[in-house]
């Protein structure tokens, strides 16, 4: 009787989420919180935004009034007087503020999902991954009352990006319990990182009201091509890399073989420069 209830509950939730999950309707969002007239509902969307979420103005620039528009304050850079990004680089660092919600070492192509759910890597990062493979998984979730913009984890070149996926769909909790393949569904913008030892991943997956997600590499706005795009590109360790119009997620793969140490927890709160991988030199 509960597994039943379960699949009705699940069922339900799925078509709940179907109608939210067109891309249409995140960008349609995406141009009303980009609104900056007339400016005291500008300034109104703001406020109760910043009052529902709770959302502190210590360690980014300004304050709340001095953004137009509700876009504008999703993207709210941080002061880097107040919080410098250190490099380092025998580590790989957190890319975003956000919930370390996976975290997994992996043989082969399925990663974890959900408990009960896998999905396929090498569809999320679209190249062939072997049944021998060994990937460390970390799953970043990035709340609308995070820090939306995104940082090189590593110094590298970038030698590559891919651009997919159609639908946006949420991906909290509620969401990853009821969408299969989520993370292969909605929109993602992958980015290949060359080191040493061979190359990483990062994913940055796209949700529902993310108005664009944005490379600093990248013409803002690329057609969705579904193929990989060579690049030769230098990236920074903390410099800036991109952002979300609202919350989502990133993913990072790396090979087992770069990893000398994992050095963070599922489950932690990550803030941008902290350490998760340190990297065999």
């Amino acid at each position: 009787m509960a597994h039943s209830m379960n699949k009705i509950s699940i069922f339900i939730g799925r078509a709940l989420l179907a109608p939210v999950s067109r891309i249409p309707l995140s960008r349609l969002y995406g141009r009303l919180t980009r609104l900056r007239r007339p400016r005291f509902l500008a300034r109104a969307m703001v406020r109760r935004f910043r009052k529902h979420y709770g959302i502190a103005m210590d360690e980014f620039q300004g304050t709340a009034a001095d953004y137009r528009s509700l876009s504008d304050f999703f993207l709210r850079p941080l002061d880097r007087s107040k919080r410098p990004l250190a490099k380092d680089p025998a580590s790989l660092l957190s890319p975003a503020d956000g919930l370390l919600s996976g975290l997994e070492l992996v043989q082969g192509d399925a990663a974890t999902q959900v408990k009960g759910w896998t999905y396929s890597l090498g569809r999320l990062l679209a190249i062939p991954v072997a049944a021998a493979d060994r990937w460390h998984v970390a799953t970043i979730y990035l709340s609308p009352r995070d820090y939306h913009r995104f940082h090189y984890p590593v110094a590298a070149r970038i030698s590559g990006s891919f651009h997919g996926g159609c639908r946006l769909f949420p991906v909290n909790e509620f969401s990853v319990k009821r969408v299969k393949d989520l993370y292969l569904r909605n929109e993602r913008v992958v980015t290949r990182f060359e080191l040493p030892g061979g190359p990483l991943y990062l994913a940055a997956v796209g949700a529902t009201f993310v108005g664009s997600i944005a490379m600093a590499h990248l013409p803002r706005g690329s057609a969705r091509s579904g193929r990989w795009q060579d690049l030769d590109l230098a990236a920074e360790q903390m410099a800036e890399m991109g952002w979300f119009a609202m919350g989502s997620t990133i993913i990072l793969a790396v090979p087992a073989r770069l990893v000398a140490a994992v050095l963070a927890k599922k489950g932690e709160q990550l803030r941008v420069g902290q350490p998760l991988f340190k990297i065999k030199s």
